[in-house]
This record gives structure tokens, C-alpha cells and sequence, in this order.
């Protein structure tokens, strides 16, 4: 799979290896005569994007289902796979394989498909099964995304070419699995969305001082397009997709009100940073692609390049502009800047990274790569507690837990009680070093090691009282913005007892005399 340009690389989300199966599909699987049965690895990625304010990140990323398909060179189907309910988040995913006993060494092509329940053609649906060939996978198309998003997710799908060498597997004797042998490597997939993502985001020159609204916005009609497929495509198959018949409306949050104003002077990089202007979108919108596009954004290109219209009134003057974008890609999200003056002006910015050209702002759905808490080794994930202990070199009373972030390089976080102050409760951070496990000091950056968080009760009369423990992060697109990390949340569900928010852990403060007395 190519790799996406763009400042923040290639990154995974959440570290987050897809379930293991524990048996095998329940099909009649006994090999044929010149066949073999193995049975493959899988590792699953995710990548998603979390920009401005009220960005669903948690939804976009989630995953509802989840197939998998292998076919030989021949275009021969040799094994699929399909979960939905219980996705398990902690170890590679097995599937089967029926596939030739010689050559020893045979490519196989592995298509993956997640969501595929937010996919919709009303009208004409179509459906994924176990008997779905290869030539249908590549041309699936849709006409919509089901709404909402945190009851389907947004489609996702990978795509890997892979050399398995039959020879390097190991023979399996269990009960169940006898005669089948298990490949000693692995095929790992990064899930992708074929969408792309819009932000619209908007400001007034400072000393303005009439009331700024955006009262519309709208995707012109001839920028937009009937269907959208799963896989990738090459250009000319996609200029045969014709638009909608209608233009696509936007909803804007509520009011419409624009509240940042920026000066004449500012910086690029001030001009170009979303967390400086008000965002307009209530909810996000995912454009389908499309090779259509211009190379700035008031100069109008192809006829059938998606066209942004803004609606908004200074005071009592109405004015409307129109913003030109790029050709939209799959899987990349575009934050469209916009700076308004009252005499009807607009400078615009594409704004999400390094801008090379001056205009495009183009990132794909990146988000730091990260595990869920843990407890330490011997205790458990029952809700975390507390309680006071007046000796400050003693970790008796105190809530200790490992966290690791790996990625992107120099991503800096930051843990953090929600409802309380470093009166009530301090907190502290380690890391295992030369000298052994050593307290650190913020910015706390991404790492391969794990860092240990320490929380200890400062006041006895705390005690019954509740904390939420939740890690910070600023992402590098929208550093204006502090978001929570869902450190509470694997296998599709909470795992820390007392919480039902994946973003947050509960600590409860005890009364010292309940555990010692």
C-alpha cells in the first residue's frame, strides 16, 4: 500500500491488533489431494484522524465488523474470514487457508473490509459474503454513508500482496486444528477510509467589528459525485462517475457565529493553523474522491471539481464566496481556512500541514499510535483506589499503572485528573532508564518503553471522593486543541472497572483503615 505524504507520516492508531480466533471456520475444511491447510496471521491497523473541535475520533476508528479475503494468482479464492460481534483487540487474528501443496513458495492477494454495514445504495444494495470473488470486491461501489457514524463507523478496506512460503510453518497436533500448519510469519494490514475528510473553519480580520455569520455551506453540485468505490481506482475509471443531481449541504453548528478574529499580520503558520479560527461543521463531512480539482483555491480548474460555497453576513450585508478545492483523495482530510472581511474579501487557506506549494493542505487520518492503560503485574483492572498516607516515600496507597505512546515521533502527552487539583491528588510520571525505573519530568514524549503513572492522595478528608484520570494530547494539526485519548477502551468495550467512558478511569479514594485496620 502506498504511503501517504504529509507531516505526521505513517501512523497507526491505538496499536490496535485485531482479535484472535480461537478455532477454526466452521466450514468442512479437510484439504484435497494437493492441497495443504495453513493456517495465516493477521495483524489490522487502524488510522484516524482527530482535527478540531467536536471530531468523533473514537467513532471514526471503531470497528463494527471486520472480513478478510485471500485469493491465489489465479483469482481463486483460498480463505476468508468474517467477525462481527466480540472483536478482540489484543492478538493477531487466524485464518485459514486452502491452498496448493507446491510451489512451496505462492503469492497470494488479501483484501480486508471493516464497516462494511456504513456502506449504503438505496435502491440497489449490495452485500459482502463468503462467496464474493475478487473482480466484485475491487468494483463494489456506494452511493451514501449511513448515519450515524457511532452505530456504523466509516467503511474501511487494505489491500496486501504476499509471498507465503509454505515450507516455514510449523505442524499443529491440538485438538481441532490436527493436520494443519500454522505460517511462522505474518501479513499485516493498515486499514484506510475511502473517503476523504472536510473542515471548514472561519475567522474575521481583527478590528472588525460587525457580528460575523455563516448562515450556509454547501458542496456544488457539479463537484459532486453519485458513487464512490472501496478500493482504489485509477483515475480514468474514476471520471466516468457523474455528480449528484443536487448540491450537498454542510450543517453548520448551531447560530453559525464566528468568534476568532486574526490580524492582517499574522504569521503563515498562524494563518494556517485551524485552532486559530471557529469551526463551522457540526458534524464532519466525508467527501467522496474525486481526480477532479484546482490548483488554487480562487481560481476556478475542472468543470467537475468539488466547489465549497460559503453563505455569510456582516451585520446586515450578505455576501458569498466560493472556495475552489483540490482533487479529493481517499483517506486524507482537508481543513479549509477562511479569513472574512467585512468588504466581502476572503483569503483562504488548505490548511493541515506542511503546505510545500503554498496552497494544499492535505493530511491523511493519522492519530498517535498508543496502548490503554494496564495495571501492574499481579493486580487487575477492578476500579483503581487510593488512600492517604502521610509518608511520601511510601507507595502504599497509591494508584500506579503502565501506558505506553510510541508514535509520531515527539508527540508529547500529558496525564491529568479531570475534577480535582494537585492539592487533592499529586501525580507523577516514570520510566525504566539506566539506572533503573527513574521519575521524569514533562513534556512526556512518545517512546517505545512503558511509562509508569503514579497517583497519590494528598488529604484524608477525601475520602468516598472519585477521580478521573484521562491523557491529554495536542495534536500536531490543531495545536489550539487539547484532546483525551481512549485509555479505558479495548475489545470494543471499557476494561476498567468504575468507568463507562473510554476515555476516562475512575479512582476512588478509601479510607486507609478498609485496607489496613
Amino acid at each position: 500500500m502506498d504511503s501517504i505524504k504529509q507531516i505526521l507520516g505513517r501512523i497507526f492508531i491505538l496499536g490496535c491488533l485485531v482479535g484472535s480466533l480461537t478455532g477454526c471456520n466452521e466450514e468442512d475444511r479437510t484439504p484435497l489431494s494437493g492441497e495443504r491447510m495453513v493456517q495465516v496471521q493477521l495483524d489490522v491497523h487502524t488510522r484516524a484522524v482527530d482535527a478540531s473541535t467536536g471530531t468523533p475520533t473514537a467513532e471514526e476508528s471503531d470497528l463494527h465488523s471486520l472480513r478478510i479475503y485471500a485469493f491465489d494468482n489465479s483469482g481463486q479464492q483460498v480463505g476468508n474470514l468474517n467477525l462481527t460481534d466480540g472483536l478482540d483487540t489484543s492478538n493477531p487474528l487466524l485464518m485459514d487457508l486452502k491452498i496448493k501443496a507446491e510451489p512451496t513458495e505462492q503469492s497470494l492477494r488479501f483484501y480486508a473490509v471493516a464497516n462494511e454495514g456504513a456502506m449504503s445504495t438505496p435502491g440497489n444494495e449490495k452485500t459482502l459474503d463468503a462467496n464474493t470473488s475478487e473482480t466484485e470486491l475491487k468494483n463494489f461501489t456506494f452511493t451514501k454513508l449511513k448515519t450515524p457514524t457511532s452505530d456504523n463507523g466509516l467503511p474501511m478496506f487494505a489491500t496486501d500482496e504476499v509471498t507465503i512460503n509454505t515450507g516455514n510453518t510449523s505442524l499443529r497436533t491440538e485438538s481441532g486444528h490436527e493436520g494443519h500448519y500454522t505460517l511462522n510469519e505474518k501479513v499485516n494490514f493498515e486499514l484506510e477510509r475511502p473517503v476523504g475528510k472536510l473542515g471548514v473553519f472561519a475567522a474575521k480580520v481583527e478590528g472588525e467589528t460587525e457580528t460575523l455569520t455563516v448562515t450556509g455551506a454547501k458542496i456544488l453540485k457539479e463537484g459532486t459525485r453519485m458513487r464512490n468505490y472501496l478500493f482504489p481506482q485509477t483515475d480514468e475509471v474514476l471520471k466516468q462517475i457523474v455528480s449528484k443531481e443536487a448540491e450537498i449541504n454542510l450543517a453548520l453548528v448551531t447560530g453559525g457565529n464566528v468568534n476568532k478574529a486574526l490580524s492582517e499580520n499574522i504569521s503563515d503558520e498562524e494563518r494556517k493553523n485551524p485552532g486559530n479560527y471557529t469551526p463551522l461543521l457540526e458534524v464532519p463531512f466525508y467527501p467522496f474522491e474525486t481526480p477532479w480539482g484546482s490548483t488554487s483555491w480562487d481560481t476556478p480548474g475542472d468543470e467537475r471539481g468539488a466547489v465549497l460555497q460559503i453563505d455569510y453576513q456582516f451585520g446586515d450585508k450578505t455576501n458569498t464566496g466560493l472556495v475552489y478545492l483540490p482533487r479529493i483523495e481517499r483517506n486524507h482530510y482537508y481543513a479549509i481556512c477562511c479569513l472574512m472581511r467585512n468588504s466581502g474579501k476572503i483569503t483562504v487557506e488548505y490548511v493541515v500541514a506542511d503546505w510545500n506549494d503554498g496552497g494544499n493542505y492535505e493530511l491523511d487520518f493519522a492519530y498517535p499510535t498508543y496502548f490503554p492503560i494496564e495495571p501492574m503485574e499481579g493486580a487487575d483492572y477492578s476500579q483503581p483506589t487510593v488512600y492517604y498516607n502521610p509518608d511520601p516515600d511510601s507507595d502504599e496507597g497509591t494508584f500506579k499503572a503502565r501506558f505506553r505512546l510510541t508514535a509520531p515521533e515527539g508527540q508529547e502527552w500529558q496525564p491529568t485528573l479531570l475534577n480535582a487539583t494537585p492539592a487533592d491528588y499529586e501525580i507523577t510520571v516514570y520510566q525504566s532508564g539506566e539506572q533503573g525505573m527513574q521519575k521524569v519530568e514533562p513534556p512526556y514524549v512518545a517512546s517505545s518503553s512503558d511509562y509508569v503513572i503514579k497517583i497519590r492522595a494528598l488529604k484524608s478528608e477525601n475520602v468516598d471522593r472519585k477521580v478521573e484520570l484521562g491523557i491529554g494530547y495536542i495534536p500536531r494539526w490543531d495545536p489550539g486543541d487539547m484532546s483525551l485519548l481512549q485509555i479505558n477502551w479495548a475489545s470494543g468495550k471499557t476494561i476498567w472497572g468504575g468507568s463507562n467512558d473510554p476515555e476516562k478511569i475512575v479512582i476512588s479514594q478509601i479510607n486507609p483503615t478498609t485496607v489496613n485496620p
